[in-house]
């Protein structure tokens, strides 16, 4: 059982913050890597990118820029998926630049695929993706993110960044309410 926000609620722990932190070390060092003498830029897919984003940064020993846009397909209700909107597109100046586009968990696809065909309009160099999870669930889609750090089974998870309607966020470790049900 774990607490947070103030709420009392049974969760199983999928994913421990200490798995999750020797992932994004080995991630870093290949991105390390991978942009050596490139014109990084990472931008974040908020909200649910923060924590990813933040602690894959400090890895980084590379020059890179960090921008932010906001991407939501989730209605009110907070577990199953709505229209997406992208906002903070359009002050982005990735022209000429590689980016690399880190979002919190790959479930359809549709996401990460608008996301990066906008950011294409803008001319970079080249566009990758980086998500922490990847739900195991049929897509329409073939593509997959350039870089996963860890494939889930299908359950509503939460913590590291993940919410259940703005709650759960500060949880350090990748959980999933018990029987998979929300506690309201």
């Amino acid at each position: 059982i774990s607490v947070c926000s103030g709420i009392e609620c049974p969760m199983d722990v999928l994913i421990p913050s200490e798995e999750i932190a020797v992932k994004l070390k080995e991630c870093a060092e290949q991105i390390n890597k991978d942009y050596q003498e490139k014109n990084l830029t990472v931008v974040m897919v908020m909200k649910g990118a923060i924590c990813v984003t933040s602690d894959l940064i400090r890895g980084l020993k590379i020059p890179f820029k960090l921008e932010c846009i906001q991407a939501s397909s989730y209605g009110y209700n907070g577990t199953s998926g709505g229209d997406l909107t992208i906002s903070c597109l359009d002050k982005l100046e990735i022209e000429g630049r590689d980016i690399l586009v880190v979002d919190d968990i790959f479930e359809t696809g549709n996401t990460m695929l608008g996301i990066c065909k906008q950011i294409e309009t803008k001319r970079p160099s080249s566009v990758k993706t980086l998500v922490l999870l990847v739900k195991d669930i049929e897509r329409k889609t073939t593509y997959r993110p350039d870089y996963v750090l860890f494939n889930i089974p299908n359950r509503f998870v939460i913590g590291y960044g993940l919410d259940y309607k703005e709650l759960f966020r500060g949880l350090p470790d990748i959980c999933a309410f018990v029987k998979d049900t929300p506690p309201f």
